[in-house]
């Protein structure tokens, strides 16, 4: 609570003095976590470990009374991705440019400290990860309108590679267009990928129907052809528009405002064991019941499936491996002992890990 009798002067000079103590604490800080890098580096530990970040996020969070925990939240991740690259910097892979939605979730986990790689495909991820040229990848793995991105869980088939975290980043769609650009009669192209196009759908067919739609492989990509097209517009995101110099001529143009998507961390490590979700691939024999019986096995044991999806096998026409997530992790007794009847059941099963959300 502020002190009674403060003037200007008074609450400034008390507001230096606070700051002051700050940054001596962030130095503090900062020395004991290189003293921390030793000691892991002594014990062959690795420097990023998600669970504990998320420890001391949820443990600040919970401590804040006069500033809101959501500030707190902001803040601490900072400090945090400042700490962390003090003893090693992380590098993350993402699918760019810069002003993606995916470099949006990727910032606002590992915090602006750390190194970002933009790739321009998602297989280009999963390969920088799989190489050990970037520490973590993230993913875009689900969208609450569009389902699932089918390049993503692909990718785990042919890929090693496991999911550490869930991130959930709220979707909100823009018309972006050249700062010169008044009305939507001098625009002649529209530019976005095809999940930013189906998700505005309505806007499009209400107040863009006579426009042409030019596929890009990003909606960060998008808004980077609108800077060399002075009639084109961009589906896009806020970042994009401000990364680009370019103005948003309508915001929060998607179908619905329940749009989220889904995004995974993923790393070249041993499956984690712990977390509130699980998510695995499997193959079964192409008979009759096949996939009830691995179904039965979740309803038996009382785990329940919160998503499973089929995809073709290259190698195999007319037959597909499935991908699963479901509550609880592989730590948990019940859990464990559904894998066990699965491997029983199936051709092929690869548990890809257990997590909890980052954000």
């Amino acid at each position: 609570m502020a002190e009674k009798g403060l003037d200007l002067d008074g609450a400034r000079n008390k507001i230096n003095k606070i700051d002051e103590e700050i940054v001596k604490l962030l130095n503090e800080r900062a020395a004991t976590c290189k003293e921390l890098g030793k000691i892991k580096s002594a014990l062959n530990m690795d420097v990023l470990d998600m669970n504990r970040e998320g420890q001391v996020l949820e443990r600040v969070t919970s401590a804040a009374d006069e500033a809101p925990p959501e500030g707190v939240r902001a803040v601490y991740r900072e400090i945090i991705s400042m700490c962390r690259n003090m003893q090693l910097p992380t590098s993350i892979a993402y699918l760019g440019p810069a002003g993606s939605f995916s470099h949006e979730a990727a910032v606002q986990v590992f915090g602006a400290a750390s190194r970002f790689s933009p790739c321009r495909r998602i297989k280009k991820i999963f390969i920088e990860v799989d190489i050990g040229r970037c520490d973590v990848g993230v993913v875009p793995l689900e969208n609450s309108i569009e389902g699932a991105v089918n390049e993503t869980l692909d990718c785990f088939i042919d890929y090693p590679l496991a999911i550490t975290g869930e991130i959930q980043l709220r979707i909100t769609q823009n018309l972006i267009v050249n700062p010169q650009v008044d009305s939507l009669s001098s625009i002649e192209r529209i530019y976005s990928h095809p999940q930013a196009l189906a998700q505005c759908d309505g806007y499009i067919t209400k107040y863009l129907s006579d426009k042409d739609i030019v596929v890009t492989e990003s909606t960060a990509r998008a808004a980077e052809h609108v800077l060399r097209d002075i009639k084109g517009a961009a589906i896009a995101s806020k970042a994009a528009a401000e990364l680009n110099g370019l103005k948003i001529y309508e915001a929060g143009i998607e179908d619905t405002p329940n749009n989220y998507t889904r995004f995974a961390t993923i790393r070249k490590c041993d499956p984690p064991e712990t977390g509130v979700k699980t998510s695995a691939i499997f193959a079964l024999e192409h008979v009759p019941g096949s996939l009830a019986g691995i179904l039965d096995i979740f309803a038996k044991r009382n785990v329940n499936v919160t998503m499973v999806l089929s995809r073709p096998m290259p190698s195999r026409s007319w037959e597909y491996y499935f991908y699963i997530d479901f509550e609880g992790s592989i730590s948990d007794e019940n859990v464990a002992q559904v894998l066990k009847d699965m491997r029983g059941k199936t051709r092929f099963l690869r548990v890809l890990g257990s997590y909890s959300k980052l954000l």
